[in-house]
């Protein structure tokens, strides 16, 4: 099979003939359809977590396909089945936190595209129990930013215990951002759209959300004159930007970080002690939710905005994602891949 490889940090990636290996028991065979590309990525190829990658490696964790094979231990997956394969690639089973539902803390997790060989391939090898089946009446294409920006946003609300008729903002409406509008619409909630971009005010409309919000304005002023907000979700890279949130919310309000900034953030304990905030994060989630995820895209009609590139195109994509030009989610077509 071809497959993208990253075999040094901070080159281009580069097709190379690979030869699948004997399936364990417990494992399926996809063909690759699509696969989503996501700022990790970035970060994995770029060398930023070199210190967690062994090179060479195949990249992409928002897989999706057509299971050809499997082990025979395989109960869940059936060849034919539409599937796909998030971060969390596998885990021990055993240990509390697996025991508990919560996989993307144990501490033999594998991860798909990192540990193990990923998406950005013609065909993957995958845990049977760690493979999720696509529902009815959602597209590959649209599934595969599912697995990761869809699941991401969508534990965090559920984390927070995001309820009908509270008031929620998200900031910064990108990847991420644009897929919290939808699940939090969803849920029941008042939704508030905080963008730097004037002209993404018809999307976010379009999307669900109730109230757009120009960072260029005062949006201190403009949440606190709603009364504050219930929940924040943030998706910004920028810290600078993300310090004011706390003073948007209202008592008992919560902050929830998505997006991973680099700088330190300033935060005076006053500001959380008087209105018993919550600041928390969350990157990813378990298999349960991921199931959620799915099934409310299809109920609540949730869908990721997708450009839809070939497989060949791969690197001038990923340079676009590096640069801040993708529109929303940039997802390869690999299904009839002519390399």
């Amino acid at each position: 099979m071809k497959a993208a490889v990253c075999k040094e940090p901070g080159k281009p990636l580069e097709f190379e003939d690979i030869n699948l290996r004997k399936l364990e028991d417990d494992e399926v065979l996809i063909k690759v359809h699509y696969c989503g590309i996501c700022h990790s990525d970035i970060h994995i190829i770029d060398g930023h977590w070199a210190d967690r990658v062994n090179y060479p490696v195949i990249p992409g964790h928002e897989v999706v396909g057509i299971v050809v094979d499997k082990g025979k231990r395989v109960r869940n997956i059936d060849i034919g089945d539409r599937v796909g394969v998030p971060w969390i690639y596998s885990s021990c089973g055993i240990c509390d936190y697996c025991l508990e539902g919560e996989e993307q803390f144990c501490p033999e997790y594998k991860i798909t595209g990192i540990s193990v060989p990923g998406g950005y391939a013609e065909y993957m090898i995958s845990k049977g129990d760690f493979t999720t089946k696509i529902p009815k009446g959602l597209r590959m294409e649209e599934a595969a930013p599912l697995f990761c920006a869809g699941l991401t946003v969508y534990s965090a609300l559920k984390r927070v215990n995001l309820r009908p008729g509270e008031k929620v903002a998200v900031h910064s409406i990108g990847g991420l951002g644009h897929l919290a509008v939808q699940y939090a619409k969803g849920m029941g909630a008042e939704v508030f759209a905080i963008s730097s971009t004037k002209e993404k005010e018809s999307l976010v409309k379009e999307l669900g959300a109730d109230v757009f919000v120009w960072e260029g304005d005062d949006v201190v002023d403009i949440l606190k004159s709603f009364g504050g907000m219930d929940v924040i979700i943030t998706t910004s890279f920028i810290s600078s930007s993300i310090e004011k949130l706390i003073k948007c919310l209202a008592p008992r309000g919560r902050l929830t970080f998505v997006g991973n900034a680099p700088e330190p953030i300033k935060i005076y304990p006053r500001e959380i002690l008087g209105k018993r905030l919550v600041i928390t994060g969350s990157a990813v989630g378990n298999r349960k939710l991921l199931r959620e995820t799915l099934e409310y895209a299809v109920k609540w009609n949730i869908r990721p905005k997708v450009e839809i590139y070939p497989f060949d195109k791969i690197n001038e994509c990923l340079d676009k994602v590096r640069r801040g030009k993708a529109n929303m989610r940039i997802v390869l077509d690999i299904s009839f891949s002519t390399l």
